[in-house]
């Protein structure tokens, strides 16, 4: 492999790592304060601006910038879910969704079935 190719993923992965790190940081000021989490603020936070963000975010990450955060907001609510007795309606606020519905339509379309159903899984695996 070319040394310029190692460079350039080398810088990648080290892109992506940053991103993701931000986005824990953020998420979790979001789940401290029970606000929802926002793309625009994202950018904010990150200080670069949201089209910019936007466009980058794909060639780093090999996803949009929305579904990065939908999908570390879901992750959060599995472990919620595993290791809480909160209802499905306070995960959805403590991970960071607007509404219930959607946290409901997002949690569905990443993990493929519904919160609760989830949760009656996990407690039929233990």
């Amino acid at each position: 492999m070319a040394a310029s190719t190692r460079k350039r993923r080398r810088a990648g992965d080290l892109d992506r790592e940053r991103l993701e790190r931000a986005a824990d940081l953020y998420l979790h000021a979001c789940y401290g304060t029970r606000t929802a989490a926002r793309a625009d603020e994202f950018a904010q936070y990150l200080r670069i601006a949201r089209p910019h963000l936007s466009r980058i975010a794909p060639q780093i990450l090999g996803m949009s910038l929305r579904e990065f955060l939908r999908r570390k907001q879901v992750d959060h609510a599995k472990e919620l879910l595993r290791s809480t007795p909160l209802s499905v309606d306070e995960i959805a606020v403590a991970s960071a969704f607007g509404t219930p519905w959607t946290f409901y339509r997002c949690f569905r379309s990443v993990a493929g079935v519904t919160p609760a159903r989830f949760r009656r899984g996990r407690k039929i695996l233990k």
